[in-house]
């Protein structure tokens, strides 16, 4: 009879202490959260990315970093859920970076699913190259295995809440013309110009987490323009990301990080082109114009950051779904076909026999930035439409067309997330907007992040059924992708039905 009262004595205690461990977790929420930056600055000059010619850096104006995000909650039963998001200064990802780092990561990250890790970039045109040949893959593989550890081993109680702003950060880059052509920065002083292609979107989506004294830890935040205000310079640049941290770091107490994700911008830059700068607004190709967007992301902080405090949550839904999905490749006609090979013949042709004749096209086109950069105030400074500018494009879609049939898919990782009221949803692409509208608007969640250049390789950019349909030059991004409007909107209706089902039981 002893034994037995003192068995019901023993498990009546291990009951109060679980009790008591689960009532202290549930006053102090669900979700556990930590962050952590890596400055990826290489040592000396690189090669800067982003641009048809190359471009060797001269100094550094601002360090680039990689930022990573961890989230875990644990619900009413036990069951787990996580992530980690990290954003990186480049212009892109190549070579099977993201699969590379998952490799390295193995076996030091005990409990967590190295498949729910992905990548975003924040396409600056001032950083390094990512590829297998690059002299700093090793090193950047290093600093994401660094940043991704420590922010998961940093991850404590926390909340969160969501804000929605405005701020003029991204315009439409597309010009188009009487003839039905259409020209990326295009002159808008032409008596043909009728107007700009596609959309833009003011709205900064932002995340705030906050630890359990209510101070703030970090920001995820989501802009619809690429950071590309440096995108021809000779400098190293995280460019306007580098004026947010400056003013967070300035403002609040502590180690305050941002997570920097660009949106659907595809067809986006930084530049007011039809006004051009007559009224009087910051060099949107230097450092003034990185000061400037600076100042609007900060205003916008500013403006959301009380209320953002009242209303943190701590108790919240998080689910996180991964899924690879192919999408059908573009494909190219004949006529196309047979178009794109004359044009490259009849340029080819008139190539000079030495390859280091100025004559060639190649170095007419090195040559003609050379000149536009001592007379030029503004860019661009190279010419897509030199003759080197069109054959490039013209022997991408040959080589395409010869190539179609045996790849009738592309592939695609597919992150989904549900945080609370918010949802995220990565591509790979440079994702034409319109794309992101459709996806926000179908989207049962009240916030809804696209964030594009993510969750793999950069898989180029994505045009719709508009860019691509009409007489004469298209522009070249909207010449020749891997994936066309078809896809487009397969990945649209994919990524919908995946935000939307997270949301059935509600």
């Amino acid at each position: 009879m002893k034994v037995i009262v003192n068995g019901i004595l023993k498990v009546s205690f291990l009951s109060v202490i679980i009790f008591s461990s689960c009532t202290k977790y549930s006053k102090q929420g669900n979700l556990l959260i930590g962050w952590a930056s890596e400055n990826i600055t290489p040592d000396g000059s690189v090669s800067l990315q982003g641009q048809y010619y190359e471009r060797i850096s001269e100094y550094v104006q601002s360090p680039l970093d990689a930022t990573a995000l961890a989230m875990e909650s644990v619900d009413g039963s036990g069951n787990k859920e996580q992530a980690i998001m990290i954003s990186v200064d480049v212009v892109s990802f190549s070579d099977g970076l993201q699969d590379s780092l998952r490799k390295v990561l193995k076996g030091k990250m005990e409990g967590f699913d190295l498949n729910k890790l992905f990548l975003n970039a924040t396409h600056t045109h001032s950083s390094f190259d990512t590829g297998i040949e690059s002299k700093d893959r090793a090193m950047l593989l290093d600093k994401l295995s660094n940043v991704a550890v420590s922010a998961w081993e940093n991850r404590k109680p926390g909340g969160i809440s969501r804000e929605l702003r405005y701020a003029v950060v991204g315009h439409n880059r597309r010009v188009e013309y009487a003839d039905g052509s259409t020209e990326m920065y295009g002159s808008t002083g032409r008596e043909d110009f009728i107007g700009l292609e596609g959309p833009e979107d003011s709205g900064v989506d932002m995340l705030f987490c906050w630890d359990m004294d209510k101070k703030l830890t970090g920001i995820v935040m989501n802009v619809a323009c690429p950071a590309q205000v440096t995108e021809s310079k000779y400098y190293v640049s995280a460019d306007y990301w580098s004026e947010v941290r400056t003013y967070l770091n300035n403002t609040f107490p502590g180690n305050v990080h941002v997570l920097p994700q660009i949106s659907a911008a595809g067809d986006i830059s930084p530049r007011d082109l039809s006004r051009g700068y007559k009224a009087g607004e910051p060099d949107m190709w230097d450092v003034p114009g990185v000061v400037e967007i600076g100042k609007r992301l900060a205003h916008v902080i500013d403006e959301a950051c009380p209320d953002a405090r009242s209303n943190i949550q701590n108790q919240v839904v998080f689910k996180h779904v991964v899924k690879n999905i192919n999408l059908p490749t573009r494909k190219y006609s004949k006529e196309e076909y047979k178009k794109a090979l004359a044009i490259v013949k009849r340029i080819r042709s008139q190539e000079p026999d030495d390859p280091n004749s100025p004559e060639t096209a190649w170095n007419r086109f090195l040559k003609e930035i050379e000149e536009n950069e001592k007379v030029k105030g503004y860019g661009p400074w190279d010419n897509k439409l030199s003759d080197f500018g069109i054959v490039k494009k013209q022997e991408a879609l040959v080589q395409q067309y010869e190539e179609q049939e045996q790849h009738p898919f592309y592939p695609v990782e597919l992150h989904v997330l549900r945080i609370g009221e918010v949802a995220f949803a990565t591509n790979p692409f440079e994702l034409y907007m319109d794309y992101g509208f459709r996806m926000t608007g179908r989207s049962k969640a009240r916030q809804t992040f696209i964030v594009q250049l993510s969750g793999g390789d950069g898989a180029g950019y994505l045009p719709t059924k508009r860019a691509i349909t009409g007489e004469g030059y298209r522009g070249y991004s909207a010449m020749v992708n891997k994936v066309g409007p078809a896809g487009g909107q397969v990945l649209v209706d994919e990524t919908v039905n995946l935000i939307n089902s997270l949301w059935e039981t509600e």
